[in-house]
């Protein structure tokens, strides 16, 4: 493990290059979780005292969760670790290309363990962190369908408050922006009209306003 003042980091040793093609974000019991490939880092951002062993043991236990999934061993280790086992004359790697198929699959395996630990979470908070890998999966598409994710996570905050006025009020006016971006963008153009690349727009404004949703569930502004 390394750390830097509120934040931990782990490299995660696979025997297989299937793991490049992780990456999540999400905020479990205070901490924010980001998978990077093979590099998982864990960030206090509640109040109060940071503990460093509060913070191993989720990482352990999201390890955990990813490996039953993959089926696969996968052993959080330092950095330093991870160079040892990477620069020859130590280990010479073998990589083969992430095919289709493997990057379904660790969508799937990245979505299932995200949920496990988020199981006794904020309903609401889960399903936006579902439509959001929704959205950053469609992103590539010509489609609308990134930005039909998008709104959709909009709507479930909308719900969460019982009206667009009070989400707005405890969101901020990005919720309101971030809906009418999304609506524009996932809408099918009339005959005879190209469909644009979507330009990522939406599902910029959609994190932001996630963001904003982790802050209000941890109390902070």
């Amino acid at each position: 493990m390394t750390a830097t003042g509120k934040s931990f980091e782990w490299m995660l040793w696979s025997p297989h290059e299937i793991l490049s093609a992780a990456s999540d974000e999400f905020v479990a019991e205070g901490f924010r979780v980001r998978l990077m490939g093979s590099r998982l880092e864990v960030s206090f951002e509640a109040s109060g005292i940071c503990s460093p062993g509060s913070a191993r043991a989720l990482a352990e236990k999201y390890v955990e969760a990813l490996k039953k999934r993959l089926v696969m061993s996968l052993t959080p280790i330092t950095e330093a670790e991870f160079l040892e086992r990477t620069t020859p004359p130590f280990r010479i790697l073998t990589t083969f290309p992430v095919n289709r198929e493997d990057r379904s699959r660790v969508a799937s395996a990245v979505r299932e363990a995200r949920n496990e630990l988020l199981a006794s979470a904020d309903e609401a908070l889960r399903r936006c962190y579902d439509y959001r890998q929704d959205a950053h999966e469609c992103m590539n598409t010509l489609k609308g369908e990134a930005a039909y994710a998008a709104y959709k996570a909009m709507e479930v905050l909308v719900e969460r408050f019982g009206s667009e006025p009070k989400a707005v009020a405890a969101l901020g006016e990005t919720l309101k922006t971030a809906k009418r971006v999304a609506n524009t963008e996932r809408h099918i153009p009339k005959k005879g009209q190209p469909q644009p690349k979507a330009s990522g727009r939406s599902v910029e404004l959609a994190n932001e306003v996630i963001r904003k949703y982790e802050r209000y569930l941890l109390g902070r502004p």
